[in-house]
């Protein structure tokens, strides 16, 4: 009997930190983001490519993109037993620039000056899922999560080389795609049922393979909601990506710094 009176006991205080956690006004059963990431994108990329009889052609260190853009950005957030849920995220990035190159060229150990024209169009797009445990009462919860990133790069380069009397055409295209571990933490209060803060940060990064690197996210954000079901989310965030591709004939690294401010409509039920 002591033993029983022990595990009602357990079961009586569990359920009143269920309950508790129940109440909290800081989480949503079910919430849905739909809006647009307003961000200062900067976007640079080295590749090098085999270029027939001028050798490899590398092309050092290139801006296809510095200025803001509107991107596309979706989130979902669901909670289960009222403490632990899964949060999907997504968004893409498309950028197509052309640059001029003008760089010293070394071919068969002669030194020779190199001028070329480059276009290079990229391509990204990234889909996470994390489980999240929530911790705290009803104005506060902590969260911290584990799941995966799904992402997928695609970069098509083509140009034109000329030295001397010889010159080379080059289009190298790929399209990669990896899956790789993530970890997030967030942190959630409410001043009120309509209106909360948010703290959220995930990191990603995958080691090995034909397209390694990682990928760092932050962002601090309020939701206002007017109606019961219907409301506003705005929240400023930063991200920083690295990828690299690693080819036989032709490699790539990706460098990308996004941030700026985001705008949701927001749905809860």
């Amino acid at each position: 009997m002591h033993a029983t009176s022990r595990w009602i006991a357990a079961a009586l205080v569990a359920g009143t930190a269920t309950a508790a956690h129940a109440e909290s006004r800081a989480l949503d059963p079910a919430s849905l983001w739909l809006g647009g990431y307003y961000t200062n994108a900067d976007l640079s990329i080295r590749a090098s490519a085999d270029a027939g009889s001028l050798g490899t052609v590398d092309t050092g260190r290139v801006h296809l993109a510095s200025g803001h853009e509107t991107l596309a950005r979706a989130r979902l957030d669901l909670v289960f037993w009222e403490s632990q849920g899964l949060t999907f995220d997504y968004y893409s990035l498309g950028r197509t620039s052309s640059h001029v190159l003008d760089q010293p060229f070394s071919y068969e150990g002669t030194d020779y000056d190199l001028h070329s024209t480059l276009t290079g169009k990229f391509d990204l797009a990234a889909g996470s899922a994390a489980w999240r445990w929530w911790f705290g009462g009803e104005d506060d919860v902590f969260g911290l999560g584990l799941g995966a990133v799904y992402y997928q790069a695609k970069l098509r380069m083509a140009g034109t080389a000329t030295l001397d009397d010889a010159s080379a055409e080059v289009t190298k295209r790929w399209s990669e795609d990896a899956v790789a571990p993530l970890v997030t933490l967030g942190y959630k209060h409410a001043f009120s049922e309509n209106l909360r803060v948010y703290l959220d940060a995930s990191g990603v990064r995958k080691n090995g393979g034909v397209l390694s690197g990682h990928i760092y996210d932050a962002r601090v954000g309020v939701e206002w909601f007017p109606w019961q079901a219907v409301g506003i989310g705005a929240e400023y965030g930063v991200s920083r990506i690295h990828l690299k591709r690693n080819g036989e004939a032709y490699d790539a690294t990706m460098d990308i710094d996004l941030d700026g401010p985001s705008l949701f409509a927001r749905f809860r039920f």
